[in-house]
């Protein structure tokens, strides 16, 4: 009788280790897996500041999508769509911190800013994302980047980029940041998912061009 004990007890003790060892490996593969997409396919970012409102607000939590980081500057990537668009909202690394801006002239474009409005290649964007009515302006002195009905070329590679809050965003306009390179863009902004009731997929913004 007492050796049936210590057997069943054996076996419970197994079964145990058995039971303990899965959730240890099933831990392992999900770090694992997580780690991958960390370093891969998506990154989480909280909103700091209101240069984005109303689209973003501060302290918001967002998921960026590094795909068009690592495939959109490739033959594959830009036949699938992948690479950063005009209208994309994207997080990069600028003056040794992250920010979070819109795209609003890529590689090869011609940016200008006049009378409360942008062009881009010589046409008048209506910027459906913005708040109607919304202006924006250039800043002036020696922190403008681009002046007051100034052309500018962007580089290839790089971004012209500015914050929803027009009055209230460092972006592109200003020296210190001017164009973003490729090579310093985390990402583009795929999915809010705080506060819970504004969960959404992030699409890209729609402009037309007068």
């Amino acid at each position: 009788m007492k050796e049936e004990t210590k057997v069943e007890n054996k076996k419970v003790e197994e079964r145990k280790m058995s039971f303990g060892m899965e959730l240890l490996e099933s831990f392992v593969a999900a770090m694992s897996i997580s780690i991958f997409i960390y370093f891969t396919l998506a990154i989480p970012n909280q909103v700091d500041g209101a240069s984005m409102e109303p689209t973003y607000h501060n302290a918001e939590l967002l998921i960026t999508n590094k795909v068009s980081s690592w495939l959109g500057s490739t033959d594959v990537g830009k036949s699938m769509g992948l690479d950063y668009k005009r209208g994309d909202v994207i997080i990069f690394h600028a003056e040794g911190i992250e920010l979070i801006k819109r795209v609003i002239a890529v590689g090869g474009d011609s940016i200008r800013l006049h009378n409360g409005s942008v062009f881009v290649n010589g046409k008048e964007l209506n910027e459906e994302y913005l708040p109607k009515g919304l202006q924006t302006f250039a800043y002036s002195g020696l922190i403008s980047f681009l002046a007051d009905n100034e052309t500018k070329y962007v580089p290839l590679g790089s971004y012209f980029v500015m914050g929803d809050n027009r009055s209230n965003s460092k972006d592109s306009r200003f020296t210190d940041i001017g164009f973003i390179k490729r090579s310093d863009i985390r990402g583009k902004v795929w999915l809010k998912y705080w506060p819970l009731s504004e969960f959404e997929f992030i699409q890209q913004g729609v402009y037309t061009e007068k």
